[in-house]
């Protein structure tokens, strides 16, 4: 990018957000976040961002801005099936603001769609459903309006700052903190599902290309292009796991046939090298707790004498 512009980020805070505020910032932008927080707190502390912790649906942005990126969403379809209501309503509504403030603005908006609506019914699971009527809801101010609008179909990413709590974690993170507090992973059905990963640095750079493509397309989708079934995600870990009974609604296979850009990442060889880092410094702490323990020994004897 040649000259500086302002930039609207909803969910800054999170994980795709924040690796896209910090690409915007290496570039020489400037840089509005509105998060919440409530998904994710990481904040970069540079001169060029500014922090606006409010709910997206209630904030008012001050100032002239180039784009919108709406990344902020209430996510996972498996946490949508325990709250409905609040996936529906905060998607859509979120959404809704946003899509009219880019319309009052006459800026272009760049909105975080959701692989799963390529591939199950909208009404299938909640969150489907929310992230096809916010698509619907953008289809109509552009036909209505002459909204410049621009779908983000984001494939299982995965990378650093993956969310690790609760029905918010991604594949890979949840694999990763089973493996980390040692309990087994668990594997929903036969574990035969087949996912499109992708890394957060091939996205983010798809991203920066879409912002600095002249002739924008409609739709773009992040994904390698090379689905691995669960099971292989999990054999990937080298790890005990368990099955449980499959939950309804989510797709059997997921695959992006036509990749925006071409993934530098391999999500079995991602996997296997954090494995290994991790089993490496589970020695070394393993070695240290047992030298600490022979100076414990030591002292207790020492202290007897």
């Amino acid at each position: 990018m040649d000259e500086a512009h302002n930039f609207i980020v909803t969910g800054g805070c999170g994980f795709i957000g924040s690796h896209l505020v910090e690409a915007l910032v290496l570039h020489g932008q400037n840089v509005l976040v509105i998060d919440d927080m409530r998904k994710g707190d990481y904040k970069i502390d540079y001169k060029n961002v500014e922090y606006l912790h409010q709910d997206v649906a209630t904030a008012i942005p001050i100032g002239k801005y180039d784009a919108v990126f709406h990344l902020a969403a209430t996510p996972r379809i498996r946490y949508s099936q325990t709250d409905p209501f609040g996936t529906i309503t905060n998607n859509i509504n979120s959404t809704m603001v946003v899509a009219e403030y880019a319309r009052r603005e006459g800026i272009p908006l760049f909105f975080a769609a959701s692989s799963s609506t390529q591939f199950v019914h909208h009404q299938s699971n909640p969150y489907t459903f929310s992230k096809t009527v916010s698509e619907e809801i953008l289809q109509l101010y552009h036909e209505q309006y002459g909204l410049d609008y621009h779908m983000m179909f984001f494939y299982n990413v995965y990378g650093p700052r993956e969310a690790d709590y609760g029905e918010y974690s991604t594949v890979v993170r949840s694999f990763k903190k089973c493996v980390e507090t040692g309990k087994p992973l668990r594997v929903f059905g036969s574990g035969n599902k087949t996912r499109d990963f992708t890394h957060i640095h091939d996205v983010v750079d798809g991203m920066i290309k879409l912002l600095t493509t002249k002739n924008k397309p409609r739709e773009v989708h992040f994904g390698s292009g090379n689905p691995h079934s669960i099971l292989e995600i999990a054999n990937a870990f080298n790890h005990s796991k368990i099955h449980e009974f499959d939950k309804p609604g989510e797709a059997e296979a997921t695959e992006c046939l036509s990749p925006y850009i071409e993934s530098q990442y391999d999500v079995i060889r991602y996997i296997e090298n954090w494995k290994n880092d991790f089993d490496e410094e589970k020695i070394l702490r393993n070695i240290d707790n047992e030298f600490n323990n022979v100076d414990e020994k030591y002292a207790k004897i020492d202290s007897r004498q």
